[in-house]
């Protein structure tokens, strides 16, 4: 066979393959095509990605909202509920009660609660107590930050007509601090660490109450004073900070100031201790070590 013949073969196998090569390319398009609705790279949510012929999971089904669309409704309805009238306010609540109660997301839960705060601004709804409540109690600790952010926002804009609603509040986060526990087992670091940020949300909550609403406020920012075990300080700073907030005295994180303020405050102690003033803020340098405490 001569040079001329054997190129001519070769020309001839290697269209032969190209052929081949697009043949297979377009059974693998028009199988991803049946597979799902729309193209991977055409895609609008990068999130979204799958392997090619198992569907898009973020294809529209009649009738059914995906996740986020129902967040964002939510979200939509606390914005309008935080101006609308009194009665859009029980009508958007009772809508959200049942969009809290037929979920089993939590993100989807906390949108729900977030929303009914915002509608619940200066406005005492029973029905919204109850589901901040509920998020309180729950055990997604996710949840319980977004009921703390709810009672605080909801209280601190009602009347002060409504005493009873604040004094429950004050009651139901008091519970809920004292409630959770602490545990010593290995391998619990991590559930230990959200569960102190639960506290010091409900601690941080407290703020926007004041002594005369009702007893319980001084005595859980004092028992917040003491911390638990292995804390790292972060619990009494967090109370004391409050403590000013609510009580108007300034002994700055000095948690030995503060217990002694509240000592005398109970009549417990015949001297209130001195308020810091700014120069006793500032930090001081020991002369032993030469360094800032």
């Amino acid at each position: 066979m001569d040079l001329q013949t054997r190129l001519s073969s070769r020309t001839q196998i290697g269209k032969r393959l190209g052929r081949i090569e697009l043949l297979m390319f377009m059974t693998f398009l028009s199988s991803f095509a049946i597979g799902c609705a729309t193209p991977f790279f055409f895609t609008d949510n990068k999130v979204l990605l799958y392997l090619p012929g198992t569907g898009r999971r973020s294809d529209e089904i009649p009738g059914v909202l995906r996740p986020w669309e129902r967040v964002q409704l939510i979200e939509e309805k606390g914005k309008k509920g935080a101006k609308a009238s009194v009665e859009e306010k029980d009508v958007l609540l009772a809508q959200l009660s049942d969009e809290y109660d037929k979920t089993d997301s939590p993100n989807i839960k906390r949108s729900v609660i977030d929303a009914m705060a915002r509608i619940s601004k200066n406005y005492a709804n029973p029905a919204a107590e109850i589901y901040f409540q509920k998020a309180l109690d729950s055990e997604v600790l996710e949840l319980n930050l977004s009921a703390c952010n709810a009672w605080s926002a909801y209280c601190s804009e009602i009347a002060d007509n409504h005493a009873k609603e604040r004094g429950m509040a004050i009651e139901v986060l008091a519970f809920r601090y004292r409630s959770l526990p602490y545990s010593i087992e290995p391998g619990s670091e991590e559930e230990n660490s959200k569960r102190k940020d639960v506290r010091i949300a409900i601690l941080r909550a407290l703020s926007s109450f004041k002594p005369e609403d009702s007893d319980t406020l001084l005595e859980i920012l004092e028992f917040g004073l003491n911390g638990e075990k292995l804390d790292d300080g972060a619990l009494m700073v967090q109370a004391a900070k409050t403590l000013h907030e609510v009580t108007g005295k300034d002994y700055g994180t000095d948690g030995e100031a503060w217990l002694n303020y509240l000592a005398y405050r109970r009549g417990d102690s015949p001297t209130e201790p001195q308020e810091k003033n700014f120069m006793s803020r500032l930090p001081q340098i020991s002369n032993e070590t030469g360094i800032f405490k």
